[in-house]
C-alpha cells in the first residue's frame, strides 16, 4: 500500500487557534475572542481538507498516538516495565504512583480535547458550507473523518480518564466531559462537567453512526483508494464494532464486525509475512492495516518517536518485555520475533532483557501506529460470538488469527469460559504493544500482577482506582465543575 503523501501537520492556524491561552486556565474554557479566527478556518473545500488533516495530526502527538496510548495500556498491565536505565519517561506509571501534577495524564488530556474541539469546529462549520454540486460529495466525506476523529478522542478519553462501561449497573458512573459544540462562542462550551459513562459511549455511537452514512463504501472520495491514511467507511465501522463491544453489545459488536470482514478491503498478512519479510506487520499501510496514524520521514517524533522508546541501541529503550509475556508464546510463533532475549544497551541495564522489536525504524520513522486492524475485527466478533455462545463460530474466528501466527497451533475445542479466557489470551498476544491490554483487562474485571525491573511485582486488584488516570490539576483548579477521580483527592 503506499504511504500518505500528505503532511498531517499543514494546518498550523486551526492548532494555533485552539490553543487557549496559559496553563491556569481550563483546557475547556473557550476564549470568544478567537472567533474571527476559527471562522476563517473552513471556508471552503481546500480549507477543510486542510482542517482535517491538521486534526489528524493531532493524533501524532507523543501524548496521543504517537507514544502514550500505545505505552500506558501495555505498561500500566503485565507486558512492560521500565528499565532501571532509563530517561525517566512514564516512570511513575511503571511504580503505580502518579499524582494529578503528572504531565502525561496532562498532555493527553489536552491534546484529545484539542481534538475533538478541531472535529466539532469542522462539523459546525463544514456542514453549514455551500459548495458546487461537484464539491459536495468530498465535503461529506470530509465531514465524516471529523465525526470518526471525534468519536475516537472521546472514546480514548474514556477508557484513560474513566471506568470501564460495565464498572456500574447501566454505566451511570463518571465519565469525561462530552464537548460536542463548535467552541467557537462562550455559549458553547464553559467549563463543562463530566457526563455519565453511558452518556460519552452513546454519543460515540452517535457520531460513529453517522460517520458511516456520510463515508461512502467505495473509494473515499477525493483520495486515492489505496490510501489508508484518511478514515473509510470501513474504519468507521470497525471502530464501532469495538466501542459496541467494549459496552458488552455482543449483537452489535458481532454484526458490525462481519460487516468489516465481508467487505474483504482487507487480509491478514501471512505468516511468512507477519513478523518478516517485505511487507510485514512494521510496513505502513500494510495489507490488514484499517486505520493508522502516518508518519514520514520528513514529517515525525524521531527521538520521541514509539520506536525510540523501546528500540535499543541508538534510542532511549526505556520499555522492556515481561518475562511472563514472552513465555506465553510458543517456539512456533512468529509472533515471539516482536522481542528477543538480550540486554539493555548501555552500562547498568537488565541483563538478561527482553527486550522490544515490534517498532525498529529509527532510520526514517515511517512506521505507521496501528489504531485498528482486521486481526483485532476477527477477535472483536470471536469474543461477541462467544459471550453469545456462539461457541464454534467464535473458535472459528480464534483461530483464523491464532493459527496465522503459529501455524503448529491445534485447533481450538474449547467452550463456555475457557473459550473467552483463550481469546483474551489471543488479544494479548495478537496486540502486545499495541496499547490494548490495561483495557482488555479492566473491561473483563481482572486483576493482574504489574512486573517492574528488580522482580518487583506490584498485585493491582480489579478494583484499583489507579488504573485510570487522574484528571489534570490545572483542569481541576480552573474549572469548578470539574471532578477529580477516586484515588487522586
Amino acid at each position: 500500500m503506499k504511504t500518505i503523501k500528505h503532511s498531517y501537520k499543514i494546518l498550523p492556524l486551526i492548532i494555533l487557534a485552539l490553543s487557549f491561552g496559559s496553563c491556569k486556565k481550563s483546557f475547556l474554557e473557550i476564549d470568544p475572542a478567537q472567533q474571527t479566527s476559527v471562522d476563517m478556518v473552513v471556508i471552503d473545500l481546500p480549507s477543510t481538507k486542510a482542517a482535517v488533516m491538521g486534526t489528524y495530526g493531532l493524533l501524532q502527538s507523543a501524548a496521543y498516538y504517537g507514544r502514550s496510548l500505545v505505552v500506558l495500556p501495555d505498561l500500566m498491565a503485565d507486558n512492560m516495565y521500565i528499565s532501571r536505565r532509563n530517561s525517566n519517561r512514564y516512570t511513575s506509571y511503571d511504580q503505580y504512583i502518579t499524582t494529578v501534577n503528572d504531565g502525561t495524564a496532562s498532555g493527553s488530556w489536552n491534546i484529545m480535547y484539542r481534538t475533538i474541539v478541531n472535529a466539532n469546529i469542522i462539523i459546525s462549520k463544514g456542514e453549514k458550507l455551500s459548495l458546487p454540486e461537484s464539491e459536495t460529495g468530498e465535503l461529506k466525506h470530509l465531514i465524516g473523518e471529523a465525526y470518526t476523529l471525534r468519536a475516537l478522542a472521546h472514546f480514548d478519553l474514556l477508557r484513560l480518564y474513566a471506568a470501564p462501561y460495565n464498572a456500574s449497573a447501566g454505566a451511570g458512573h463518571i465519565g469525561v466531559p462530552v464537548v460536542i459544540k463548535s467552541g467557537t462562542s462562550k455559549e458553547d462550551v464553559i467549563s463543562p462537567g463530566r457526563n455519565t459513562v453511558k452518556e460519552g459511549y452513546a454519543q460515540i455511537v452517535t457520531d460513529l453512526q453517522k460517520a458511516v452514512t456520510l463515508l461512502p463504501a467505495a473509494a473515499p472520495i477525493g483520495f486515492s483508494a489505496s490510501n489508508r491514511g484518511h478514515i473509510t467507511h470501513y474504519a468507521a465501522k470497525a471502530l464501532l464494532s469495538r466501542v459496541y463491544l467494549y459496552m458488552g453489545d455482543w449483537a452489535n459488536a458481532e454484526a458490525m464486525a462481519t460487516e468489516v470482514i465481508s467487505s474483504n478491503k482487507y487480509t491478514l498478512l501471512t505468516n511468512a509475512n507477519y513478523a518478516a519479510g517485505s511487507a510485514n506487520f512494521r510496513t505502513q499501510n500494510n495489507a490488514e492495516g484499517i486505520f493508522e496514524v502516518q508518519f514520514t520521514p520528513t514529517d515525525n517524533l524521531a527521538q520521541d518517536a514509539l520506536c525510540s522508546f523501546l528500540l535499543q541501541g541508538a534510542s532511549y529503550g526505556d520499555g522492556l518485555a515481561t518475562d511472563d509475556l514472552y513465555n506465553l508464546y510458543k517456539n512456533t510463533d512468529v509472533r515471539r520475533n516482536f522481542m528477543a532475549k538480550s540486554k539493555r544497551s548501555g552500562s547498568g541495564g537488565e541483563d538478561p532483557a527482553f527486550v522490544i522489536t515490534k517498532y525498529n525504524n529509527i532510520a526514517t520513522y515511517e512506521e505507521g501506529v496501528k489504531v485498528i486492524r482486521l486481526s483485532e475485527v476477527y477477535l472483536i466478533r470471536a469474543e461477541a460470538r462467544a459471550k453469545q455462545g456462539k461457541d464454534a463460530l467464535a473458535a472459528a474466528d480464534l483461530d483464523v488469527v491464532a493459527k496465522r501466527a503459529d501455524t503448529a497451533k491445534p485447533t481450538t475445542t474449547e467452550t463456555g469460559t475457557a473459550l473467552q479466557n483463550l481469546i483474551l489470551v489471543e488479544n494479548r498476544k495478537e496486540f502486545a504493544f499495541e496499547g490494548h491490554r490495561l483495557f482488555d483487562l479492566t473491561r473483563h474485571k481482572q486483576g493482574f500482577t504489574k512486573y517492574r525491573t528488580g522482580g518487583i511485582l506490584i498485585p493491582i486488584e480489579n478494583t484499583s482506582l489507579k488504573t485510570i488516570l487522574p484528571i489534570p490539576l490545572a483542569e481541576m483548579n480552573s474549572n469548578p465543575n470539574m471532578v477529580q477521580n477516586a484515588g487522586y483527592n
